[in-house]
């Protein structure tokens, strides 16, 4: 699939900016509304935040490093990958609804961690330097260098492609994050 490399990459910074204000929204909240669970066996906010945090971890210096040694650009569109283009779309969400539902791997699922409101700190911070990285990337081929993937070190992706799999996961929890909102508020009231 080709598309222009500088629209790609308006779409997912707008996607960012309009996260960190959900974010920042979020840390206005109380603990105990960061913890609310909807179900014993669902996240809570903070642990969906959390598990954004893991991945970011990975994937952070992944493209930063990634970035600082890629050519620049040359052409103005982006071919992805037919394998990262389909990564990509099978974690984007529709506008409401979570679709593809799939399991956290065991070491990125945080269900039950004792997690406190700095897992928010961090969550913007990893958010800033995300937006960071996308502005770089648009004076950057995306499609020379190749990124590790968490799932298997077998794998890599062309660096446009990880960058839009992470940020539509990121996407996926954030519309998982305001679901736990709704619940809250039709099911104990709570205006957030």
């Amino acid at each position: 699939m080709r598309i222009n490399q500088a629209q790609f990459l308006a779409t997912l910074q707008d996607g960012l900016e309009k996260e960190l204000i959900q974010v920042k929204k979020i840390q206005q909240l109380p603990l105990a509304h960061l913890q609310y669970r909807k179900y014993e066996k669902a996240w809570n906010i903070l642990e969906c935040l959390y598990h954004l945090n893991l991945y970011g971890e990975f994937y952070i210096p992944q493209f930063q490093h990634l970035l600082k040694t890629a050519k620049d650009k040359q052409k103005e569109q982006y071919k992805s990958g037919w394998l990262g283009n389909y990564f990509a779309n099978s974690m984007k969400p529709s506008e409401q609804k979570i679709k593809n539902k799939m399991p956290s791997p065991k070491e990125k699922n945080p269900l039950g961690l004792p997690l406190e409101s700095d897992v928010i700190t961090t969550r913007i911070q990893q958010i800033n330097k995300l937006l960071i990285i996308v502005e770089q990337a648009k004076n950057k081929d995306l499609e020379q260098k190749r990124c590790p993937i968490t799932i298997s070190k077998w794998i890599t992706l062309q660096l446009g492609d990880t960058i839009h799999f992470i940020i539509n996961h990121e996407e996926r929890h954030m519309l998982q994050i305001k679901k736990i909102l709704l619940h809250m508020e039709k099911n104990e009231g709570v205006n957030t």
